[in-house]
């Protein structure tokens, strides 16, 4: 039997899936696995599979409350100073203008530029 490898693209190459999404086709993708190669004298447990499931779920909703909490941070800096460090390695300081979300992640507008808000290195 051949598995066909599992293959973790770069998410800022592929900005319209979001980890979840990748974690989600990752784990059906485990699971067609699993059911294709038990043993048929001793399948699968149905609780095994709910448990696997709840387990998923669990995992997806833990990972929405943590955008949603970033997002709640970053828009209690809207009018404050921040410094952040760019992908370049420059430094920017400015106001905070308005906070975007794009395929899951949180950027702040400062001035012209549109930087990550993990970025964000001190707050004034």
């Amino acid at each position: 039997m051949q598995i066909a490898s599992v293959q973790w693209n770069n998410p800022s190459q592929q900005g319209t899936q979001s980890r979840t999404m990748m974690d989600t086709y990752q784990f059906l993708r485990l699971l067609i696995v699993e059911l294709t190669s038990q043993n048929p004298m001793d399948p699968i447990k149905d609780r095994d599979f709910l448990a696997q499931m709840a387990q998923l779920n669990t995992a997806q909703q833990m990972e929405r409350m943590g955008q949603v909490f970033n997002t709640f941070q970053a828009v209690n800096l809207i009018g404050r100073e921040v410094e952040a460090v760019l992908p370049s390695g420059s430094r920017l300081a400015g106001k905070v203008e308005n906070v975007q979300t794009n395929a899951g992640k949180v950027f702040l507008k400062i001035g012209d530029q549109t930087v990550p808000f993990e970025s964000v290195r001190s707050i004034q």
